[in-house]
């Protein structure tokens, strides 16, 4: 299995599962509970790939969130020479916001291509 492989399939099952959060509010992600399939794969996306020094948390009144981004690379892409290394780095945003009111979950997990 390539070395990054496993990065991309956790961000398109995350990605797949992202839905609006609440029907009057633009919030956007998988809704997760701690040591769920969606917490797991993002916890060993962030484990595996995070950049060192991009973690951030934001604690407020109602929660918080934490952001950190992630590093994969295009290997494929790579190897048949399609593209440089540098054109095949890309770099994700993981969100986690936590919110006590959603039945069942602590929170959801947003990730989005940086450019």
């Amino acid at each position: 299995m390539s070395v990054y492989k496993e990065g991309y399939k956790a961000i398109a099952e995350i990605q797949q599962n992202e839905r609006q959060v609440y029907k009057d509010a633009s919030d956007f992600g998988a809704v997760t509970k701690k040591d769920d399939a969606i917490w797991n794969l993002a916890k060993n996306l962030v484990k595996d790939y995070g950049l060192n020094g991009t973690r951030k948390e934001s604690r407020y009144s109602t929660g918080r969130s934490v952001t950190t981004h992630v590093q994969l690379m295009d290997e494929w892409a790579v190897s048949d020479g399609t593209k440089s290394i540098n054109e095949a780095t890309e770099i994700y945003l993981v969100v986690f916001v936590s919110c006590s009111d959603i039945q069942g979950a602590d929170g959801y997990i947003h990730i989005e291509k940086i450019d």
